[in-house]
């Protein structure tokens, strides 16, 4: 069976990537052994699959688009985004939202619901500001 993500899966991954942040490369892809690491950690699956090194790297890739994703949310202008209750749409931001979502089709899951592992990684990419130069 392919593999099963549970959100204790993801904060393990999570966890052992803060936790080697010191060794990861350019644009945070971290090196073969750091795969296998999480893999043996997340060796003994609740539901699933084994978590290989291929299929541990294959998650981060989408932890980040994720994050890529609420970050799209949050630096759009009248949008504001919480852990909680995601992009907090209601009826005075419904028509924008829809617009917003006609041309960003990722956002759609965030609309009133969080993702709980936004703030772990933070923690873990680089920052991109916005300054104004």
């Amino acid at each position: 069976p392919p593999a099963s993500w549970t959100d204790a899966d993801v904060n393990v991954l999570l966890y052992l990537a803060i936790t080697h942040k010191a060794s990861v490369g350019e644009g945070m892809n971290f090196k073969a052994m750091f795969w296998n690491t999480a893999s043996a950690a997340l060796s003994n699956p609740a539901r699933g699959g084994p978590k290989t090194a291929r299929v541990c790297k294959e998650k981060w890739k989408r932890l980040r688009k994720i994050f890529e994703v609420i970050n799209c949310i949050k630096n759009t202008l009248g949008f504001a985004y919480l852990n909680e209750l995601g992009a907090n749409i209601g009826l005075e931001n419904e028509a924008m939202w829809s617009d917003f979502v006609k041309k960003h089709k990722d956002v759609g899951p965030f609309q009133n619901r969080g993702w709980p592992h936004y703030e772990k990684m933070k923690q873990l990419m680089p920052s991109k500001g916005k300054g104004l130069n």
